[in-house]
């Protein structure tokens, strides 16, 4: 059994593969987690973060790289005025790099 790496830090490609392998592993999640030397609580944690992100994406369109996608007015109703609603925007650039953007 391999200890837990602290200090170990793994791409969201890692994390993904890794919950994977869990996926059809005959071990625990706890077993599992120990083998890899993977801490429960990061394991969880990055099970909800990238099964909320494909839900996420699979509720949106996808995007061609080179075209625009339409936004909307953000903030700005048809009469052109601005109303208090706030907006969150976020990108994902790839290699695990995300831009947000928000305005309350």
């Amino acid at each position: 059994m391999a200890a837990v790496m602290s200090g170990v830090r793994r791409s969201r490609a890692e994390w993904q593969s890794l919950i994977e392998r869990a996926a059809v592993s005959p071990l625990s999640i706890s077993a599992f987690c120990a083998a890899q030397g993977v801490s429960t609580a990061s394991f969880y944690l990055w099970r909800k973060r990238l099964s909320a992100g494909a839900v996420a994406r699979a509720s949106t369109p996808a995007a061609v790289p080179g075209q625009f996608i339409e936004l909307g007015t953000l903030g700005i109703d048809p009469q052109g005025e601005e109303h208090a609603g706030g907006w969150d925007l976020e990108l994902e650039l790839g290699d695990g790099l995300v831009l947000r953007l928000r305005r309350r």
